[in-house]
């Protein structure tokens, strides 16, 4: 037998009490008034790696999986599907953990044939499959103690086809028959109007909206022969609503986490702009890009509060929202148990209690203690509170998107531009 008293029983003794005493220290650091402001890094404090939530290391050291699938564009094939509360879009990871025995064996069978699944979700009202989901390609897996940890990247949107049948296989699992959708390419409206001769000494076609309106004198003479006034013409160029869609985020992202490329930045609103799930649907379907960022402009234009899903408490607002990973405000995290949570950062929040001790077992964001959110009203479960002595920001709330409702301060309050 071992002496109890060794040096390695003396070091774990240490760490036990070090913890302790961060413990009681987060307890008293927390105030009263359950908000939080911005606040100017602290001395001896380290900014906290934006970077490290996307590799999602909680879930431990996974072995990658080659490959890189896309299917084509009207394809139909049939894929398991895996039904989860939350909505992933093409470019964005997918954590999961799955403890189910079921669930592990029809996953570790089907990754033997192929790494690409689907992710479904319900539809408006919560009674069934929406129609629409997303391929996701697993990347990393590792299966230890009866568990089987994965981290999947969307790929393309895809297309329930009616009428086929889908087979529950057990769990979250279900075998489905999909259409996978196509992407068109969209061109400016005057794209066929100019003569090729007449291109080769001046194009009236940008890809940057800056660029059109320092040459617009030129493009304004070729569109005076058409019937139409120009903004009508401009109104259907690309780059007019990435240029407005990205001004109006920078008030509440970091710009240079915002992509300009238009498809990339059709989907990357819809991860992290505060959006009901109704109208995230409603953009899922959308079948090109353009109509996607024309509805995405008008949904900028609308005041949003995040409320409690239960109570309709107010817990913050939209302007609150900020980054912690690279992938923007709003990422999907999974806990020890398997449930997939979208969780959104933010600065501020109110009508809250905290509940339980700190803790950074399985902790989404390292170097940070989590504490559990509920609604102070209806005790709800609404997030985490995350708090940190040696990074900054010191503290933030992850609230979760299951416990929010989105409130549309006025559905009217929309601009002239759409």
């Amino acid at each position: 037998m071992t002496d109890p008293f060794d040096d390695s029983f003396e070091d774990r003794l240490e760490n036990i009490i070090a913890d302790v005493i961060e413990v009681v220290r987060h307890r008293d650091s927390d105030d009263s008034s359950n908000e939080s402001t911005p606040e100017e890094p602290r001395e001896n404090v380290e900014v906290f790696d934006t970077n490290l939530p996307t590799t999602h290391k909680y879930l431990g050291k996974l072995n990658n999986v080659s490959g890189y699938t896309i299917f084509d564009e009207g394809e139909i094939i049939s894929l398991l599907a895996i039904h989860t509360n939350t909505l992933v879009f093409p470019g964005f990871t997918l954590p999961l953990v799955m403890n189910s025995q079921i669930e592990q064996s029809i996953m570790q069978n089907f990754l033997t044939k192929q790494n690409v699944f689907v992710l479904v979700c319900a539809d408006e009202v919560g009674a069934r499959l929406y129609k629409y989901g997303v391929t996701m390609e697993v990347f990393e897996s590792f299966s230890q103690h009866g568990t089987l940890y994965l981290k999947a990247k969307g790929r393309q949107r895809c297309k329930i086809v009616p009428g086929k049948e889908i087979q529950h296989l057990g769990g979250r699992l279900q075998q489905i028959t999909v259409k996978i959708l196509a992407e068109p390419e969209i061109t400016s409206p005057i794209a066929t109007t100019q003569l090729t001769a007449l291109k080769l000494h001046r194009s009236y076609l940008f890809k940057d909206y800056d660029s059109l309106i320092r040459n617009y004198k030129h493009r304004k003479y070729h569109l005076a022969q058409f019937t139409n006034p120009g903004w009508v013409y401009d109104r259907r160029e690309l780059c007019f609503y990435v240029k407005f869609i990205v001004q109006r985020l920078i008030n509440f992202y970091l710009k240079e986490n915002i992509p300009t490329d238009p498809v990339s930045l059709s989907y990357w609103f819809i991860q992290n702009f505060q959006l009901a799930h109704e109208e995230r649907l409603q953009l899922m379907k959308l079948d090109s890009v353009i109509e996607r960022l024309r509805l995405e402009l008008k949904f900028l234009e609308m005041e949003r509060l995040l409320c409690c899903a239960v109570c309709k408490a107010e817990i913050t607002n939209q302007k609150y929202v900020f980054a912690m990973s690279k992938d923007g405000v709003q990422s999907n995290y999974c806990n020890p148990s398997g449930h997939v949570y979208e969780t959104v950062t933010v600065l501020k929040a109110d009508n809250f209690n905290l509940t339980g001790a700190p803790s950074k077992e399985f902790s989404w964001f390292p170097g940070y203690w989590w504490t559990i959110m509920q609604c102070r009203l209806c005790r709800g479960h609404i997030g985490w509170k995350f708090s940190s002595n040696h990074l900054h920001p010191s503290a933030f709330y992850g609230l979760a998107k299951s416990g929010l409702d989105i409130k549309i301060v006025d559905k009217n309050q929309t601009g002239n531009m759409i």
